[in-house]
């Protein structure tokens, strides 16, 4: 058999495949070597710079003017293409119409002239955008100059070619030969336009550039606060891809620098990486996408940006320096039809993206060259009479072929990973900004962590659409060329094997589906999770103090037990997927072949391994394809998700408020108005559900009705009234929080917004001096003053490091008071006009409340219009005006002196003691000695330590785990074994027992692109039935051996399965363990949002992604074991060229390694800061939108988002850094074993079927020794994940749970509670909380303490509660020493009313009582006492939902359910600290009784909070400096004029201890 090139459907008729015909080059080799290659490349670059020229620096080009030479010269330019795409087309037409009799009518030319045609249009484009690009000359990019000289010299040889044909043979020239040479004479013109080039605009002489610069000052700007992030101020790598040249963008060069500094170790933070290239700058991708998006919103009554509403309104702000130019034009359209998230993306990135397939194509094509190459390489192993140089010819080919294929799928793989950055960066962006632009209304239709999950997990969804969408249209492609060839193997036989495949495809899309939906259903258990966690977290001293963790454990154990539920479905219907991927291509096979054979052919070496190669090639696409619907599939419900949240309307000003027309003295006005917290949206959307359910709980809620209001500039005004009779709801719908159902408001002086100062304090995670500066510029003078007035110069002495101390996340070091103060701070130092002030009165004591109206809301604000809602009503006879609310309406209005009379005078005289309940741990509990508080996040260095891997190990199990190992041994063995067999069956059967293929004539078998002939013989019955029985033996043990491959992938897949979910239970399990009895401490130096990161990001890895990659890495390691083996076995040989590349490989593999697992730690490491800044700023929002912060905070989310994206782009090159030297590794493999193949068949040495069988495998080497790296690097980057949790579960300090002890049944009985000699000390180094306190209470005695901050108040109640363990003297309770109980009866037994009333989500049953021991009647009768039963009878009763933090009732409400929930558990001793700080004095009077009257048989501690409580206690407490200063009955106290108490009731600032007695 020789094979034999059908040149004729080729080349043509008139041509063969001749590289030189004796005096010039053939005409078919030109079109192939080189006119189609050069056109290629020219239209590839031409592409790549389209998208660059239409994607970068858009406003610039648009705005930008070029030079008349320029723009006249690229006109030519433009001219000339348009000229060649029509010369081509004619070409093109010709060789169509007059195809039959035409010379030139082989494939090759038509093929050349579709390739050469799509070319000239791209360039054509890229001409048109080059016009006006500042950046580049008229010449355009060195490459595409570069690219054009090649294809000229190919076109000169082309011309070259056809005129030395027709001088040594005269004839007339035909149409194709005239065209060629008239586009010879288009290329000199070109070529001449190319001269001019011009003045080239350098990047750094634009403002963007600046604007980048600026960025990278901000990414070292120690002033950004960085959440315990890894950043430092300094870099050394540039900017990335800045000095690369071609070939080092091609080989990834540019990133040796990079993979340098990891193998050094030097890799800590994340300005060790490269900065972004521009393309890839968050702002300008930020800018760009949000102008687009807006472009395509619709616009009826609302504009699409603040500015254009009220011109200096900055809290919206979200542009760039650079404001949209297009905004004001969309602006004024008509609906245009309803945005999307996906329309936006797709205007944004969608051409830069959609040329990529370019690249792809051409990948998938070149892929198709190994299968064929396989097959002419073994026919030739099989032909002894074939020339040598044909061997050597295709084991080049198959060289030069993978090379290409290498280089193409790399570029490819980057530059789409590179635009998933960007829509990254984009929708994470667009959610910051559109969460700082929704009021409350809207917001409160998705949780906090609902929204946190769209700035992860859906936003990685909807990255993933990038490769998937591709894989979409490749697959197919890939698809019907496999099965193209197959028919040309094996005739109609492949049909049986791609029956069996098509029967899976339904197969696998049922499944797809299933696990879309278990997919779906996972995400919104997981948000539900996530949202209670985040709950826990922020309420985690609450939950201690109640010694509830078991209840909350329970709480979410059942989330996790319906979220394992759903995640076991998906893994065992991936574990099903899993085993048709790998169990396909052998069944397939055995169908294949066992019908070819059973027709009567005869299989050979060249027939078998070409159609396995192939069918590797189908079968990847077939089980690929419904993963990528799934893909595709889950990144449209992810999009779905994120447009419910953008969908969310906007604040909009302009209609929100009246335009101000009243005199100019008036500073606002409300007329008729009637304020909501409900939503005007009148449609009823499936995407707004959530938001629909959130606005009928608000329906529920107060609503503010005929408000009537007018103040002037200047004015103080008081609003007073009862506990939720709606003072803050007032001030939320002056600030447009809340829905203007009717009626009108105006505000003076919009565009300077407000200075808030809300009921709950908002205090950002920073140094107390950001915090008060807030983003102004430090002015000493104006910052003392602001001190002195807010009375925080004696804090400032008592922090560690001053105004410098960093304060916790919420301000969870500082006490009630301080944060008050800080925030009141914040307000003032700002300097607004207006002033909306939330009983900010109601958090400090007597003197500093005095301190603060006189001193500030009468001292610094004394110009300023203030609103001041307080229950102190005898600061109100200095108001201007007093507002009386009650039920949302204004009962009465007027002059002090008017109202005043009309209030109980009784409440008048009660005044609010101390309420700085938790200020001795602000300078003890959290702080260091330099003031730091959060120190940066724990990172460990190095690989990956086994412990770590150890751990997993046993969360899988001692035993499932080996077995997991040993299936995975027996099935790749047993594939290999089957593999083998195939080819021992070739090399034993018998060759001359052949029957003609009936489809063909006789004696002729064709393979795709050549021909060979058989001999026939003459066989007798005996020797065909020797033959068949032949046939049914190797079939018996082929379908044997498949079987147990069959059985073996069945048992690894559902192993692995299995294994992946026992590792998720195991570790979730101990990591919330380790997180619910950590102690107190852990909490005060560890921002939430870090603690959040494990239980989403890290869980989701843990769960799916590393059991995933795990998952590959072993297949593919026992792929790359079995494949070294069958190609050593088959070529021996090959054993020379492996040592040097194992060796190689080994330290490719070990450099890389040693990079990307620290870039993968700095990209952990560098979410939590965002997630942490998110939620603080979502937290705050109100007070963000009063102080028209919002572009401020958006660029702090940037310059953290930034960072973030270093680390994402660093870990993309790394692996791209990898793929290409380990694809060239690839290369040399597969040359070399095709090259010895050849040796060994030039010395007779070598058998065809195990020839086949090694080059088959090691087509395939090239994607395992890739796979195996990149999966183990992504497992070790997974691996870190476990490695964050084990941080977590091993080295979190715990509170010591179990005792010694066990107590009596009903202890406390008496409830004598007795201090000896305590001295507790929160940090070693720091100086005693409490120094020797030393005390007895009687039983069911009432004790008041107070005492000034700092003093040791709060601590009593923590060491009495074990909250921090004492380090000396005993506490007993009835006898019993505290410490020898366990926590969870000692908790249990205390009750406790705490200063931040705790609500979380759930019903007001499970909150009020969530252990379920209180009958319906008791809860009620208890909300009654506390006079709360009336606002939970309006929000639906005991079965109503509290929502997150309990934000539809108001404070005072709050800390009522906190005060009856108290009253449920009937405990001996009762500690209260400050409960009814935020009610009215009557309720408070009200209360007062009701815990006079439950507990008068009950040991009762209270921190003071109001004078009555103090005066009808048994004996009064004051601390001072830790230590008791006076414990003895108000009586004896207030009769002696010189001791602290009574100094303090009578206000004598001159008494001993002065104003430190509080």
């Amino acid at each position: 058999m020789s094979p034999n090139w059908e040149w004729k459907q080729f080349c043509g008729q008139n041509e063969s495949f001749q590289m030189w015909n004796g005096y010039s080059f053939g005409q078919c080799f030109v079109q192939v070597a080189f006119v189609a290659p050069t056109h290629a490349i020219f239209m590839i670059l031409s592409a790549y710079y389209f998208a660059v020229l239409s994607l970068r620096y858009t406003n610039v080009i648009e705005n930008s003017s070029a030079s008349p030479c320029k723009i006249w010269t690229c006109f030519i330019r433009y001219a000339l293409c348009v000229l060649f795409i029509i010369t081509w087309i004619v070409k093109l037409c010709f060789m169509i119409s007059l195809k039959s009799n035409f010379p030139y009518n082989g494939l090759v030319f038509l093929a050349v002239c579709v390739i050469a045609l799509l070319t000239w249009m791209l360039h054509c484009m890229m001409t048109w955008k080059l016009k006006r690009n500042p950046f580049y000359g008229s010449r355009g990019p060195l490459l595409i100059f570069l690219a054009y000289v090649l294809l000229l010299l190919s076109c000169a040889m082309q011309v070259y070619s056809i005129v030395d044909v027709h001088l040594r043979k005269p004839s007339a020239l035909n149409v194709v030969e005239i065209i060629t040479c008239l586009q010879g004479g288009l290329h000199i013109l070109f070529l001449f336009s190319l001269i001019p080039n011009g003045k080239v605009l350098q990047q750094g002489e634009f403002s963007i550039q600046n604007g980048r610069i600026e960025r990278n000052r901000l990414l070292s700007d120690s002033g950004i606060r960085g959440y315990g992030a890894v950043s430092r101020p300094s870099n050394d790598l540039g900017v990335a891809e800045d000095t690369a040249n071609c070939l080092s963008k091609l080989s990834f060069w540019w990133v040796q620098p990079l993979m340098l500094k990891g193998t050094k170790g030097q890799l800590s933070y994340s300005s060790d990486l490269f900065l972004l290239p521009k393309r890839l700058g968050t702002d300008s991708i930020e800018y760009k996408f949000n102008c687009n998006f807006r472009e395509l919103e619709e616009v009826e009554d609302f504009t699409a940006d603040f500015e254009n509403c009220v011109p200096d309104v900055n809290f919206s702000d979200i542009s760039n320096n650079v404001p949209c130019n297009n905004v004001r034009m969309h602006n004024s359209r008509k609906n245009r039809g309803e945005v999307t998230l996906l329309k936006a993306l797709h205007k944004t990135f969608g051409t830069e993206y959609y040329l990529l397939g370019i690249l792809k194509l051409m990948s998938d094509a070149i892929g198709f060259a190994g299968p064929l190459l396989l097959n002419l390489l073994v026919s030739f192993m099989e032909n002894q009479t074939e020339p040598m140089y044909n061997g050597y010819i295709y084991a080049g080919s198959l060289f030069i072929s993978t090379f290409i294929g290498a280089l193409l799928s790399t570029q490819f793989n980057y530059h789409v990973q590179v635009v998933g950055l960007k829509l990254r960066a984009a929708i994470i962006t667009t959610i910051y900004r559109k969460s700082l632009q929704v009021n409350t209304v809207s917001m409160s239709g998705f949780t906090t962590g609902e929204v946190v999950n769209f700035m992860s997990t859906d936003t990685d969804r909807i990255v993933n659409f990038c490769p998937s969408f591709h894989q979409f249209w490749s697959l197919p492609f890939q698809i019907a060329v496999s099965l193209f060839l197959l028919h040309q193997q094996v005739g109609l036989a492949f049909l049986a094997g791609l029956g069996f495949a098509l029967l899976l495809i339904p197969i696998n899309r049922w499944l797809a589906i299933k696990i879309g939906k278990l997919s779906t259903a996972m995400m919104a258990q997981k948000d539900g999770r996530v949202k209670v966690m985040n709950e826990i977290l922020a309420g985690i001293r609450v939950i201690k103090l109640y010694a509830w963790e078991d209840h909350f454990a329970e709480k979410i154990k059942t989330l996790r037990n319906a979220e394992l539920k759903s995640l076991k479905g998906r893994k065992y219907l991936d574990a099903m997927c899993v085993y048709f991927w790998a169990t396909t291509p052998v069944l397939i096979a055995i169908l294949t072949f066992t019908t070819y054979s059973l027709m009567g052919h005869q299989l050979t070496a060249a027939k078998v391994f070409t159609s396995l190669a192939l069918f590797t090639m189908l079968i990847s696409p077939l089980n690929a394809f419904p993963w990528v619907l799934n893909g595709l599939m889950e990144a449209w419900v992810s999009v779905k998700r994120v447009q419910a949240f953008m969908q969310l309307k906007e604040l909009n000003l302009d209609g929100y408020y009246t335009k101000h027309s009243g005199h100019e003295r008036d500073a606002m006005q409300i007329l008729q108005g009637n304020f909501s917290w409900g939503s005007d949206e009148k449609e009823s959307t499936a995407d707004r559900e959530p938001q629909q359910d959130s606005i009928q709980k608000h329906s529920k809620t107060l609503r503010l009705t005929d408000i009537n209001i007018s103040i002037l500039k200047g004015q103080l005004v008081g609003i007073v009234g009862k506990v939720g009779c709606g003072k803050s709801s007032l001030l939320n719908a002056i600030l447009a929080e809340m829905h203007r159902d009717g009626g009108s408001i105006a505000v003076a002086s919009l565009s300077h917004g407000f200075g808030l100062v809300s009921q709950e304090a908002w205090i950002q995670h920073a140094t107390m001096k950001d915090n008060i500066l807030f983003g102004k510029p430090f002015n000493a003078r104006k910052y003392a003053s602001v001190i002195a007035a807010c009375a925080l110069e004696e804090d400032l002495k008592i922090l560690p490091a001053g105004d410098c101390t960093e304060i916790g996340e919420n301000g969870v070091t500082l006490s009630g008071g301080q944060k008050a103060r800080v925030a009141l701070a914040r307000a003032v130092y700002q300097d607004k006009d207006f002033y909306l002030l939330d009983d900010p009165l109601a958090a400090v004591d007597a003197h500093v409340a005095s301190h603060l109206f006189f001193k500030c809301i009468l001292g610094l604000l004394r110009n300023k219009t203030r609103l001041l809602c307080t229950h102190h009503t005898k600061y109100l006879q200095h108001a201007d005006i007093v507002i009386v609310m009650e039920e949302g309406r204004v009962v009465n209005i007027g002059h002090p002196v008017d109202i005043l009379d009309q209030l109980d005078l009784e409440l008048v005289q009660e005044e609010v003691q101390d309420k700085e309940s938790a200020g001795d741990q602000s300078s003890s509990v959290c702080s260091t000695v330099d003031g730091a508080l959060v120190q940066e996040e724990e990172k460990d260095t190095g690989i990956v330590k086994f412990h770590v891997y150890q751990a997993y190990w046993k969360a899988v199990g001692h035993c499932l785990a080996p077995l997991i190992l040993i299936s995975l041994f027996l099935m790749q063995g047993s594939r290999n074994i089957n593999d083998w067999w195939l080819s021992y069956w070739i090399s034993h059967s018998h060759p001359n027992v052949t029957v003609d293929n009936s489809s063909q004539p006789p004696g002729h078998s064709e393979v795709q692109g050549y021909s060979y002939t058989t001999v026939p013989s003459t066989v007798n019955d005996s020797v065909l039935r020797y033959a068949e029985d032949n046939v049914s033996y190797y079939l018996t043990v082929y379908g044997i051996l498949a079987g147990a491959n069959s059985l073996f992938t069945l048992a690894r897949a559902f192993l692995f399965a299995y294994g992946g979910i026992c590792a998720a239970m195991t570790i979730h399990k101990k990591l919330l363990s380790s997180i619910l009895q950590a102690s107190v401490s852990f909490f005060d130096v560890t921002p939430i949002g870090r603690v959040v990161n494990r239980f989403s990001s890290d869980v989701y890895c843990i769960d799916d992604s590393l059991p995933f990659m795990m998952n590959i890495l072993l297949a593919q390691f026992y792929g790359v074991l079995g494949t070294v083996a069958i190609t050593c076995y088959g070529l021996p040989w090959f054993m020379v060229l492996l040592v040097p590349l194992t060796i190689i490989y080994y330290f490719i593999q070990s450099y890389y390694r040693q990079t990307s697992r620290e870039i993968k730690r700095i990209t952990s490491v560098t979410l939590s800061p965002i997630y942490a800044h998110f939620s603080e700023s979502i937290t705050g929002l109100t007070t963000i939108r009063a102080l028209r912060e919002c572009a401020r905070f958006k660029k702090e989310n940037e310059v953290r988002l930034e960072e973030n994206q270093q680390a994402q782009f660093a870990g993309i090159v790394a692996g791209q850094w990898l793929q290409i030297r380990l694809q060239m590794l690839g290369v040399v493999m597969v040359t070399g074993v095709a090259f010895i193949a050849v040796l060994e068949h030039h010395f007779q040495t070598v058998d065809p079927g195990l020839v086949g069988l090694a080059i088959s495998y090691a087509l395939s080497i090239t994607n395992l020794l890739s796979g195996v790296v990149t999966a183990f690097t992504e497992t070790e980057k997974q691996m870190v994940s476990v490695e964050r949790g084990m941080q977590y579960i091993e080295d979190v300090p715990s509170e010591k749970q179990e005792g010694i002890l066990d107590p009596p049944p009903y202890w406390p009985i008496q409830g004598s509670l007795c201090f000896e000699q305590v001295y507790l000390q929160y940090r070693p180094g720091l100086p005693y909380a409490l120094n020797g306190v030393t005390f007895e209470t009687q039983p069911a005695e009432k004790i008041g303490i107070v005492g000034r901050t700092g003093s040791g108040k709060s601590s009593l109640f923590l060491a009495m509660f074990r909250m921090v363990e004492i380090s000396q003297g005993q506490i007993t309770i009835d006898g019993i020493g505290i410490k020898h109980v366990s926590l969870k009866i000692l908790r249990s037994n205390l009750a406790v009313i705490p200063q931040d009333p705790f609500l979380f989500s759930g019903s007001v049953r499970e909150n009020l009582d969530p252990t379920q021991s209180c009958s319906t009647s008791e809860l009620w009768t208890v909300l009654k006492r506390c006079h709360v039963d009336k606002a939970v009878e309006k929000m639906g009763g005991l079965e109503a939902e509290v929502e997150e933090k309990g934000r539809l009732f108001s404070v005072g409400q709050r800390q009522l359910l906190c005060l009856a929930r108290a009253l449920l558990t009937r405990a001996k001793i009762l500690c209260i600290d400050e409960a009814t700080a935020s009610v009215d004095a009557e309720t408070d009077r009200m209360v007062q009784e009701t815990i006079r009257d439950e507990f008068s048989d009950n040991t009762v501690l209270t921190i003071a909070h109001r004078i009555n409580t103090v005066l009808n206690s048994d004996r009064v407490m004051v601390m001072n400096n830790g230590k008791i200063g006076e414990f003895e009955s108000p009586k004896a106290l207030l009769e002696n004029p010189h001791s602290l108490f009574y100094g303090l009731v009578h206000g004598n600032q001159t008494s001993r201890g002065g104003e430190n007695a509080f």
